[in-house]
């Protein structure tokens, strides 16, 4: 993994490029009502940098937004919080069809008032959660206080701007390959074709393949049935939790025969590079859909390290949505797939490492923090050490990042150099911590990443 250095943006040229990040987080210009209200943020001082500006929009348009919050613009709640308080009885009627009792109506109660909630649609969404886990309510320990043995101990659950609660995490995406002719995409079950965000051009079956070329100064489109030429970007959305395959990019295991790691779950989608070098093969899909398959570890090992691993490149994946507005140049996603960010390797993967998948999963939504519990962190790790790890002022000469100005001791680390960039937690010291010395993962994230705190913000 590497760390991105992006640069700051001040506020008084950014107005000039809001269409150019709105063509960036949406894919299309926006209309002068969307021109406007994200000018306005601009000018207010909300957003002060590109990265932020991008990042805010990539979060509304998860929401199914562009140019509304339900948020807080200007320091004001979008939705009031004493008619929300009001509304929880009969909202938590509608969710779970029964009356709650006074413990459960107190507890959402207080995560409005905390700031937990910020609104009918956020309440909804995280009564819907609990409801499906059979639950009127979550841990007595809310609103910035530490948790129960339930989310971990010591882990505080809080919403983080940015962050959509939803139960699988926010829609990350993932760029696959960069393709100079034409992309061919099917799948083992039904699927859309669309233009741009929404306008949905055909519905194809299983097996069915769709062609994508770039012909001139626009994208050619053929499949059963349908041919089209559009200025927007394609997106191949699956019905009913079709799983994608990208039928000309091969990705080929190198311990497993016949294996090729060219399935995803979620959207792909088909844009050219802004460079105008290709086009890139991104993949949407919700971020705990992804970690399943993240290929970082086999899934062997003790749990607590493989806990460790997929909170930080859970963290890792966010931070680069919500805070820097992506490590993509001219492809438009938030990440790659390769060991410069995090080696992805999608449907293929998850089939083959359950155990990973499953210990992963009892991390759902913990993410590392700065020390206020805002904000996701870098949270950038490496295979092996020499026996010690470097500050990111040591190795790339950077004050940025005050959860990795310390050098810490690796003492099981098994080479006489380091394997990676040798910056933030190391795979091999976290597996020694984790088997030799009983470490839990929160000791084990707290030791490599100073003066953090771990937040479960879905």
């Amino acid at each position: 993994m590497v760390v991105a250095m992006p640069a700051t943006v001040d506020a008084g040229g950014l107005g000039s490029q809001v269409n150019k990040a709105f063509r960036q987080a949406y894919g299309r210009n926006p209309n002068g009502s969307e021109n406007g209200y994200w000018l306005g943020r601009v000018v207010r001082g909300e957003k002060k940098t590109y990265q932020a500006l991008v990042g805010a929009m990539y979060y509304q348009r998860a929401r199914g937004g562009a140019g509304k919050s339900s948020g807080k613009v200007n320091g004001t709640n979008t939705t009031d919080k004493k008619q929300l308080i009001v509304d929880t009885l009969k909202i938590f009627v509608q969710v779970y069809g029964r009356d709650p009792s006074n413990s459960e109506k107190a507890w959402w109660r207080k995560r409005i008032s905390c700031g937990e909630i910020k609104s009918e649609k956020s309440l909804r969404s995280s009564m819907g959660y609990h409801k499906s886990k059979k639950a009127g309510k979550g841990a007595d320990t809310i609103c910035g206080q530490k948790g129960n043995k339930g989310s971990g101990g010591g882990i505080i659950r809080k919403s983080i701007e940015g962050v959509e609660e939803h139960v699988m995490g926010p829609q990350v995406r993932i760029g696959i390959v960069k393709m100079s002719g034409e992309v061919i995409v099917t799948s083992d079950g039904k699927y859309q074709i669309r233009e741009g965000g929404s306008t949905v051009k055909a519905t194809l079956g299983k097996d069915d393949q769709v062609k994508i070329k770039w012909e001139g100064s626009r994208y050619r489109v053929t499949g059963p049935g349908i041919s089209f030429n559009t200025k927007d970007v394609v997106r191949l959305v699956p019905l009913n939790q079709a799983v994608m395959k990208v039928v000309n990019f091969h990705d080929k295991s190198k311990t497993i025969a016949g294996k090729d790691y060219n399935r995803f779950r979620g959207v792909i989608e088909v844009r050219r590079s802004g460079d105008g070098s290709g086009m890139w093969v991104v993949n949407e899909l919700r971020t705990e859909y992804y970690l399943r398959g993240l290929a970082e570890t086999s899934g062997n090992g003790p749990e607590e390290y493989i806990k460790a691993l997929g909170a930080a490149a859970r963290t890792y994946v966010i931070y680069h949505k919500v805070i820097t507005g992506g490590r993509s140049k001219y492809g438009d996603f938030d990440i790659g797939k390769t060991s410069s960010d995090q080696i992805y390797r999608g449907y293929e993967y998850e089939i083959i490492t359950p155990r990973m998948s499953s210990i992963f999963g009892k991390t759902k939504g913990i993410l590392v923090t700065d020390g206020a519990g805002e904000k996701p962190v870098s949270t950038v790790y490496f295979s092996d050490s020499d026996g010690r790890t470097r500050s990111a002022k040591e190795k790339w000469g950077t004050d940025r990042f005050p959860h990795l100005q310390q050098s810490v001791k690796d003492p099981y680390s098994a080479s006489s150099s380091c394997k990676g960039h040798c910056v933030g937690m190391s795979a091999q010291g976290a597996y020694g911590f984790a088997s030799k010395e009983g470490w839990k993962m929160e000791k084990i994230l707290k030791y490599y990443y100073k003066g953090v705190n771990l937040v479960k913000a879905y």
